[in-house]
């Protein structure tokens, strides 16, 4: 239910006469309201559930193995197939939240996923695994470009950046509690566990608002006007009559829109999809490449088998400070010098870790390198939707998606090879040099946002 709309008459008679862009200028100019934060809350389950389901298939990968008798090439087919899932979910649900809308793409993922996960706990054979497995991965990435657009088009430019690169934090806790869960219940029941919370998801996020950005873009100002009403109606009257409206003349200037995919190649937006793209390719590629080896090295080094596994998920813990740390720079310092200085770092203890000579020595740099890992993130988390304007920005947020679930795959593929090869400090460098590349296309393609409305972003980037 809509809540009741207090606000003065003046306020709601001026609504009525203002076009898309003083409607935006107005919700800039809002203070940070309570629907604000149940948004931006609701849209946090996105990065829950998303980090509970690669977690959950973390740990009961080998239990499901055992079970059903799988070989390890098997085993991998079922890792690989929800990423697989993940690359086709990103893609066709950014495309379809740019065509009909945020909120009902980002309701019904939840669904689908819910479902899906529901049909993996009742598996019966190895096919069946397979299957549900891939329609879970479609599901559970359907909902994350549309949560992505959804909140930065809420946020105020300058919480953006702290709130979205925060949502790592949470990626972290749900990784953490999830293992715990699993390997207290089994397999089976963690995922029924799953499909409950995406029933009480499903019925909360059907309380969420459009995107005002998004029914502006579609020319849909009698909804625009509604929407915004209801996050007025949250603020005292006194205090919406003092907010000022920002200029609406830079709204103006943002270029039409040629369709969600065609934007994404327009000459003026090629290179901004293109970091985008290559930021999540790299960064995944090396991140998903080191989480597969990070325990390994640490057994190798003479951890036990527990031992290695528990050691890896206190190192995780270290990822929170470095997510948190980030974030606040992201809005003092800016979305490139944050991003950039953590990749490059990040590279650096990758190396470190993987020529470490002792495991004491092997803990301390995987703690550093989760540190600059999870600051990486949150850089990834708050820039992406930036760099596309409304009208393909779930779009451009699921293609950059789908290279990074695309390297998901290719990363724990080739990191074998390597290590074979030429052994752990090679394989290593290797992974350095992809944070490398991801910091330089950011340095010498991206443009700085901070502080910008996505309005103004979006005509810097026609310019």
């Amino acid at each position: 239910m809509q809540p009741e709309f207090n606000a003065p008459r003046s306020v709601i008679g001026s609504l009525e006469d203002r076009s898309g862009p003083e409607i935006i200028a107005r919700l800039e100019g809002l203070p940070f309201t309570r629907l604000h934060k149940r948004v931006i809350a609701i849209v946090g389950t996105a990065y829950l559930f998303d980090a509970a389901d690669v977690a959950i298939l973390t740990f009961v990968l080998a239990p499901i193995s055992a079970e059903f008798h799988l070989n390890p090439i098997q085993a991998g087919t079922v890792a690989s197939t929800a990423f697989v899932g993940m690359a086709i979910g990103s893609i066709v649900a950014g495309w379809l939240s740019d065509r009909f809308g945020r909120r009902p793409i980002f309701t019904l993922s939840m669904l689908l996923w819910g479902l899906a996960t529901l049909f993996t706990a009742f598996s019966w054979d190895y096919s069946s695994l397979l299957a549900g497995r891939f329609i879970t991965g479609i599901g559970m990435a359907a909902e994350l470009p549309c949560a992505m657009a959804l909140a930065s088009e809420y946020l105020p430019a300058k919480r953006r950046g702290p709130y979205l690169g925060s949502a790592q934090i949470l990626v972290i806790l749900s990784f953490l509690i999830s293992g715990g869960i699993t390997l207290l219940v089994g397999w089976r029941a963690a995922f029924m566990i799953m499909f409950v919370l995406s029933l009480f998801a499903f019925v909360v996020r059907r309380g969420i608002p459009e995107s005002v950005r998004w029914q502006v873009a579609h020319s849909d100002l009698d909804g625009a006007r509604a929407t915004l009403s209801r996050f007025e109606s949250t603020v005292p009257a006194d205090l919406i009559a003092q907010v000022p409206p920002q200029p609406p003349a830079a709204g103006t200037m943002v270029p039409a829109s040629r369709g969600p995919v065609r934007d994404l190649f327009a000459r003026q937006q090629r290179k901004l999809t293109l970091t985008a793209w290559s930021m999540w390719f790299f960064q995944l590629l090396a991140q998903y490449g080191i989480s597969i080896w990070i325990a390994k090295l640490l057994f190798d080094h003479g951890a036990s088998i527990t031992a290695s596994i528990g050691i890896t998920m206190l190192m995780q813990v270290w990822g929170i400070p470095g997510a948190l740390i980030s974030s606040l720079l992201l809005e003092r310092l800016g979305r490139r010098p944050v991003y950039v200085a953590s990749a490059i770092l990040a590279g650096a203890a990758a190396f470190w870790y993987g020529n470490a000579s002792t495991a004491v020595i092997a803990i301390v740099a995987g703690s550093v390198l989760n540190f600059f890992l999870s600051a990486m993130t949150a850089g990834i988390n708050a820039y992406t939707p930036e760099l596309f304007p409304t009208a393909s920005r779930a779009t451009g947020t699921g293609t950059a998606s789908a290279a990074g679930r695309v390297s998901s795959v290719i990363g724990p593929l080739v990191v074998p090879v390597i290590l074979v090869t030429w052994g752990y400090a090679a394989t290593f460098l290797v992974l350095s040099l992809c944070f490398l590349i991801a910091a330089g296309v950011v340095l010498v393609l991206g443009r700085e946002t901070r502080g910008k409305s996505l309005e103004a972003i979006a005509v810097d980037a026609s310019e």
